[in-house]
């Protein structure tokens, strides 16, 4: 079951990325501490961010 849950917020988390990209918007997270804008080209894609 925990599989089929990190396929489903793998999809989910490259469709926000289509999205970002298509609206030229950035996404917004916490980097050390700090609330940042990021270029939605600047994130890893799923192959890449799975560590």
């Amino acid at each position: 079951m925990s599989q089929r849950i990190q396929e489903g917020l793998d999809i989910a988390y490259e469709n926000m990325l289509a999205f970002k990209r298509y609206k030229k918007t950035p996404v917004i997270i916490v980097r050390d501490g700090q609330v940042v804008a990021v270029s939605p080209d600047e994130l890893p894609p799923v192959a890449q961010k799975a560590a």
